[in-house]
C-alpha cells in the first residue's frame, strides 16, 4: 500500500510542489514546510517564525532531521538530565538524544540552559556534528572553523545571520534544509541517509508525506475533520472547498493542514476476482481491474460472505484509483455519461449452449473506460453519447440526446457563462469518431463555447455544471507531427495533368479550366516550398489557400460528377479517390499512414484525426508562422502576435530535408530560424503551437 501511495504522491507534484525545490529557489517556505512535516516545529512555532529558537527547541529540530526521530517516544521520562532540565520536561527526550549522539553538550556547571537562544555558531556546529563531521578535523579554532566549514558546504545559504546572533525558527529551518542537500562526512547528500531522494540540489519531499498522511477514510453525512485545512485537493485538482459529502474518500495531513478528497466511482457487475474468490485482492468491474485497499473491503466481495462474480457494486475510489470503500444493494445506483468507443459481438459457449454477447465500451467523463454487456440486438455506433446506468438489478446503456449550453469560461475556469462549474467538474472532449479525453478546467480559461461546442452537460443539486461533454473543442484529440514524404502526390499530380492534356474529352469540357483548378489546389511538395515557409517567402494567406481543407479537393470532382462524359473527370475522380501513403514523424518516431483519399497536406506540421481503431478520419495542414521570441509557455510571432504552446509541443531540427527530434532548450530565436505550426481548423480552445521547426542560421 505504501508503494501505491508513494507513486501517487510523486505523480501529484502540485500537492508537494513546495517540497521539491531548493530553498534558495522556492524561498524559505520550502524549508519551513519540511520542518513542519518532519515534526521539527508545531503549529504555534510555525506561526511565530521570527521567535528565537531555544536550545531545547533546537534539540527537537536536530532529532527530527535524524534517523532517531522515530525513537523519541522510547526515551522515557525517568531521572534528571541536567540541573535545569528534569526528565518530565517536554524537551527531555530530544535533549537526551542530542547529547548522547554528541550533537549538543551541557555546561560544566551541570546545566543545559534549555531556554537560552541558539546562536549561529552553535547551530552550525550542531548541524555539522549531525552530519558526521568531527570538529578536530576542521581547520582553525571555534567558531571560525565551524562557520567557515558551514559556508563551504552551503549550510549558510539564505541565512542573514552573523556570529553571536540568535537564530529564529525560519533560520533554523533553512539551515537544516540546506543540510539535506549538502554532503555529509562520508561524501554523500545527508538527506539520502534519511531516506529522501536528493538530486541536483533538490530534495524530493514526497516520501515525508507518508509519515503524516492519514487515510483513506470514507465520509459519512456527519464527518468533521480534526483541523481546518489550508489546502484542499479534489480529485487531484486544487479546490477552494473542504466540503465532504457522504461516500467521499478522503486523506489528510494534519501537520501540513492539507486535505485530499476523491469523488470517483466505479460501478457495475463484478466479472472477475483475483487471486481467489475467497480472498480477493483485486476485482474487475465494467472491464477494469481495481485493487482492493483493505481486508475489510475484500471481505465484502469474498465468496465466503456471498459476494464475488456477478455481484453489482459501486467502488469508492481513492488515491491511484484504489478501492477505499464499497457500496452494495440499493445504494449502489450510479449514472455515468460518456461516448461510445467500440461495440463488439462475440460468440460465447456456456453449458453447451452457443450465443452472441455484445459488449459496449464507453469512455466516461471521469476518465474511466467502462465495458458493459448489452442486448445483442441493439446498435451502439462509435461516437454516440450514452449514459451508463448501474442499479442493483444490473447495468444498462442508453443513448442520450444533445443538451447544449453556451458562454465564455471565466479566467479562473470556475464558471461557463452565468453557470458555475462545480469544484469537481468532469470535462470530456470528444470526436464523432469516438476518440475522447478528459480536460482540466483551466484548459478552457477564457474560451468562448458556442452551443455546437457542447454536446451534453449535467448539473448537481446546487445548479452547478458537474459534467460537461465537448465537441472537439481543444484540438488535443488530434495527433500532430511533421510530414516527410508526399512524393507520390507530386508524381500522381504530374500523371493526372498529362492524362487530361492528352485526352481532352468530347469537347463539352473546358479542359484548361479543369487543369487550372487542379493546379490551384495540388502543388508538388518540394524542399523549396518548406524553405519558403521557414524563410517567410510564402505568406500565411497563400499557405492557407493552398491547404484550406479536403473539401476543396473533393468538390472539384463532385461539382462535375453529373457531367463525367469524358476521360478528364474520371481521371480526376480516380486520382482523388485512390488514396495515398503519408510518411512523417510523431514525437521523433517515423510513422506511415495509408488513407483511402488524398488530403491537401504539403509539408511541415500536420494534424491527423483518427478513429478509435487508428484509421485516419481526416488530415489537415497546420498553419505556419515565424517565431520571434520564445517564452515559458508561449511564443511571439514576427508580427507581434502571441501564441500559446501545447503542453506537448514537438520540436524538430530541420537540416537538408531531414527532421531531427530535439528539445526547445537546445534551440533559440537568435541562432535558429524558428517556425511554429499551429492548429487553425476551428477548435474553440485550439490555435496552439503544436510543432516547432528549427533551422540553424549558418
Amino acid at each position: 500500500m505504501k508503494k501505491r501511495l508513494l507513486a501517487f504522491l510523486l505523480a501529484v507534484s502540485i500537492a508537494v510542489s513546495m517540497l521539491v525545490m531548493p530553498a534558495s529557489a522556492a524561498g524559505n517556505n520550502t524549508a519551513v514546510q519540511f520542518a513542519i512535516t518532519l515534526g521539527a516545529m508545531d503549529s504555534e512555532q510555525s506561526g511565530a517564525l521570527d521567535a528565537a529558537v531555544t536550545r531545547g527547541a533546537f534539540a527537537r529540530m536536530l532529532t527530527s532531521y535524524s534517523t532517531y526521530r522515530e525513537s523519541v517516544s522510547s526515551q522515557g521520562a525517568v531521572g534528571t538530565l541536567y540541573t535545569d532540565l528534569p526528565g518530565s520536561s517536554a524537551w527531555a527526550p530530544y535533549v537526551r538524544i542530542a547529547v548522547q549522539q554528541g550533537w549538543m553538550n551541557g555546561y560544566t556547571d551541570g546545566s543545559f540552559r534549555p531556554n537560552n537562544a541558539v546562536t549561529l555558531e552553535e547551530a552550525c556546529t550542531a548541524v555539522l556534528k549531525l552530519m558526521g563531521y568531527k570538529m578536530t578535523d576542521l581547520s582553525g579554532a571555534f567558531p571560525n572553523a565551524q562557520l567557515n566549514k558551514a559556508g563551504e558546504l552551503g549550510l549558510r545559504a539564505g541565512l542573514d545571520r552573523r556570529q553571536g546572533e540568535a537564530m529564529n525558527y525560519e533560520d533554523c529551518a533553512v539551515l537544516l534544509y540546506n543540510a539535506l542537500t549538502a554532503n555529509n562526512a562520508s561524501g554523500s547528500a545527508y538527506g539520502t541517509t534519511l531516506g529522501f531522494t536528493v538530486s541536483n540540489g533538490q530534495v524530493d519531499g514526497s516520501t515525508i508525506l507518508l509519515s503524516s498522511l492519514k487515510g483513506p477514510f470514507v465520509a459519512s453525512e456527519s464527518t468533521v475533520l480534526p483541523f481546518v485545512p489550508a489546502s484542499v485537493y479534489r480529485n487531484d485538482k486544487v479546490s477552494g472547498s473542504a466540503e465532504l459529502n457522504k461516500y467521499d474518500v478522503y486523506y489528510y495531513s494534519e501537520s501540513l493542514k492539507t486535505l485530499w478528497v476523491y469523488t470517483r466511482r466505479a460501478a457495475g457487475r463484478i466479472t472477475e476476482v483475483s487471486p481467489s474468490a475467497s480472498a480477493p485482492a483485486s476485482i474487475t468491474v465494467a472491464g477494469t481491474s481495481y485493487t482492493l485497499g483493505s481486508t475489510a473491503i475484500a471481505s465484502q466481495v469474498s465468496s465466503l460472505n456471498g459476494g464475488g462474480v456477478g455481484q453489482v457494486v459501486t467502488l469508492l475510489l481513492g488515491m491511484n484509483n484504489v478501492a477505499a470503500g464499497i457500496i452494495t444493494g440499493e445504494e449502489a445506483d450510479e449514472v455515468f455519461y460518456g461516448v461510445v468507443q467500440s461495440s463488439a459481438r462475440n460468440l460465447i459457449d456456456e453449458d453447451n449452449s452457443a450465443d452472441v454477447l455484445q459488449t459496449v465500451k464507453v469512455l466516461c467523463t471521469d476518465g474511466l473506460a467502462r465495458e458493459v454487456n448489452v442486448d445483442k440486438s441493439l446498435n451502439f455506433p462509435t461516437g454516440w453519447l450514452v449514459e451508463v446506468r448501474v442499479s442493483p438489478e444490473g447495468e444498462s446503456v442508453e443513448k442520450i440526446n444533445q443538451r447544449s449550453v453556451s458562454g465564455t469560461v471565466n479566467e479562473n475556469a470556475t464558471a461557463l457563462g452565468d453557470r458555475a462549474l462545480a469544484d469537481d467538474v468532469q470535462i470530456l472532449d470528444t470526436s464523432t469518431g469516438g476518440v475522447a479525453g478528459t480536460v482540466r478546467p483551466s484548459r478552457l480559461s477564457g474560451v468562448n463555447l458556442k452551443a455546437s461546442d457542447v454536446r451534453y452537460y449535467t448539473t448537481n443539486p446546487q445548479g452547478q455544471i458537474d459534467k460537461l461533454i465537448l465537441n472537439d473543442v481543444t484540438g488535443d484529440l488530434w495527433h500532430y507531427g511533421v510530414l516527410d514524404d508526399v512524393k507520390n502526390i507530386a508524381t500522381n499530380y504530374s500523371t493526372l495533368l498529362s492524362a487530361i492534356e492528352a485526352q481532352p474529352g468530347d469537347g463539352t469540357i473546358d479542359t484548361d479550366a479543369v487543369v487550372s483548378q487542379v493546379k490551384s489546389i495540388m502543388v508538388p511538395t518540394t524542399t523549396e516550398i518548406l524553405w519558403g515557409v521557414i524563410s517567410g517567402d510564402i505568406l500565411s494567406t497563400a499557405w492557407e489557400r493552398l491547404t484550406s481543407n479536403t473539401g476543396a479537393l473533393l468538390g472539384l470532382g463532385f461539382q462535375q460528377i453529373a457531367k463525367i462524359t469524358g476521360t478528364p473527370f474520371s481521371q480526376i475522380f480516380n486520382f482523388i479517390g485512390s488514396g495515398a501513403t503519408y510518411i512523417g514523424y510523431v514525437r521523433g518516431q517515423q510513422v506511415s499512414l495509408s488513407t483511402s483519399i488524398k488530403y491537401p497536406v504539403l509539408a511541415g506540421g500536420i494534424a491527423v484525426c483518427q478513429e478509435t481503431t487508428g484509421a485516419v478520419r481526416n488530415m489537415v495542414q497546420l498553419m505556419p508562422m515565424k517565431i520571434d521570441k520564445v517564452g515559458a509557455a508561449s511564443v511571439l510571432s514576427s508580427k507581434g502576435e502571441r501564441f500559446e504552446m501545447d503542453d506537448d509541443t514537438q520540436v524538430y531540427l530541420w537540416y537538408k530535408g531531414q527532421y531531427y527530434y530535439t528539445k526547445l532548450t537546445s534551440v533559440n530565436s537568435d541562432d535558429y530560424y524558428l517556425t511554429g505550426w499551429y492548429d487553425n481548423f476551428g477548435c474553440a480552445a485550439g490555435k496552439k503551437v503544436r510543432i516547432i521547426v528549427a533551422v540553424k542560421k549558418d
